[in-house]
């Protein structure tokens, strides 16, 4: 949405006084900011929570589905992966169109919301492994346009010196909503999944919908960007962008296989029933709604890299621990370590994002989500493609320590990082560091 130029001052700008690409665009948002920023903040991060259900919605059913449908556990294993691939496809393709940055993001998100409800709704259709794949990779390219429009849309709500915290508090919802299906299922026992995989898409629909309807860019808008065939490769060569993006990838390497796996975690290397299984699945996963909420505020206060570097150690100890520990210690020990990992595995995602946005060209901000988004859930699809391998290979114990790697690299990414960016990382942004780009 255009800013009227009485909003920026008494006149409209001329193009010498006209923000550069890297220069932040800011408003004065008025008495009635208040309201309006905490509606769009619960609107936007309700869109996300009812998307998120859709996507985890396969791996709360896949046991009835394996049941009913005949999988194996490896086409059980494609069957939650594919989701990232088709999400995967559809960042590579809005990075390279630069969609995030041409189009509405209410628009896309509606478009790609009930994309997505429709796909998840038609495996109550299908019948059998192929058809139940395709249809897990059309709500991943649907998600696509939900999850990097709705970084962008709510990053306009906030000045950057608040924008983790936001950030937290989405990803919070994020969280909830990945753990959704899984509570689900455990209160669901004795019900078909079919209940189960219908109610995520309809929340899914509305959800995208209200957002379309009650949300507008908000008071802190970025420059509007055009088509831009070099954009991606122009962030790609920003040095800190890129170690933003390689220290999102080692996040993401050990936090989707954890959520992905989390039951099989509890009922082979601790024996807890099916039921309790997803339940402390939901539990464990939603300790990450108030982690991240906490390391965006974290982030605003003491700096992004360092409160990402520390919640990412944490997470890549306890998740090495799990795996080492013998089954004789008690359950109570495995609880706690489980419940500190929940509430720092998410807490270094909203950082990621607010120092990609950061430090990208601030015309090119979509695209930069969507190329972060790209490279992480990429890697997630590795990742969960191994687990199951390294499982049948050795154990499940050593499969969730081998999930570590990835934190170690995320370390090694933001202490490369911290000094480069330790004169923009805090509250006092005036905007965004020097590309660094050759």
């Amino acid at each position: 949405m255009a800013v009227p130029p009485e909003t920026l001052g008494a006149r409209s700008p001329s193009l010498r006084e006209r923000p550069s690409p890297c220069e932040f665009v800011t408003v004065d948002a008025g008495p009635s900011a208040g309201n309006s920023q905490m509606k769009a903040l619960l609107l936007i991060s309700s869109g996300v929570f009812c998307a998120f259900s859709i996507w985890f919605v396969a791996s709360a059913v896949l046991q009835p589905l394996k049941v009913e449908w005949g999988f194996s556990d490896v086409e059980g294993s494609f069957l939650t992966s594919v989701v990232n691939l088709g999400f995967c496809f559809g960042c590579f393709f809005s990075a390279l169109l630069n969609l995030a940055d041409v189009f509405s993001a209410p628009a896309l998100i509606l478009v790609g919301g009930l994309s997505a409800a429709v796909a998840n709704a038609s495996l109550l259709l299908v019948r059998g492994f192929w058809g139940a794949l395709l249809m897990r990779c059309l709500v991943g390219l649907g998600l696509s346009l939900v999850y990097p429009p709705s970084v962008k849309l709510l990053s306009t709500w906030y000045s950057a010196d608040k924008r983790s915290a936001a950030m937290g508090f989405m990803f919070s919802f994020f969280c909830i909503g990945s753990a959704f299906p899984q509570l689900l299922n455990a209160l669901a026992t004795g019900y078909s999944w079919r209940l189960i995989v219908g109610l995520s898409s309809l929340l899914g629909a509305v959800a995208s919908s209200m957002t379309y309807a009650f949300v507008e860019t908000g008071p802190y808008p970025f420059p509007r960007g055009g088509f831009d065939a070099k954009a991606a490769y122009r962030l790609c060569r920003n040095r800190n962008v890129a170690l933003s993006i390689v220290a999102y990838c080692g996040h993401q390497w050990e936090l989707f296989c954890v959520w992905a796996w989390s039951a099989e975690f509890f009922e082979h290397i601790w024996g807890t029933s099916q039921q309790s299984a997803h339940m402390w699945a939901f539990v464990i996963i939603s300790m990450g709604g108030p982690g991240s909420w906490l390391g965006g505020l974290l982030g605003d206060r003491y700096g992004r890299a360092m409160s990402a570097l520390l919640m990412v150690s944490v997470s890549g100890l306890c998740t090495l621990v799990l795996g080492v520990l013998e089954n004789h210690w008690p359950f109570a020990i495995w609880i706690c370590i489980c419940l500190l990992w929940g509430l720092t595995a998410l807490a270094d995602s909203p950082n990621y994002s607010a120092l990609v946005i950061l430090h990208a060209e601030q015309s090119n901000v979509g695209t930069a989500v969507s190329v972060q988004l790209f490279c992480g859930y990429l890697t997630t699809i590795l990742a969960l493609w191994l687990v199951p391998m390294l499982s049948a290979a050795w154990s499940w114990r050593w499969s969730l320590a081998s999930l570590s790697l990835g934190p170690a690299l995320s370390v090694l990414a933001l202490l490369l990082l911290r000094p480069r960016a330790k004169d923009v990382d805090k509250g006092s942004i005036k905007g965004p560091a020097s590309s660094d780009a050759p």
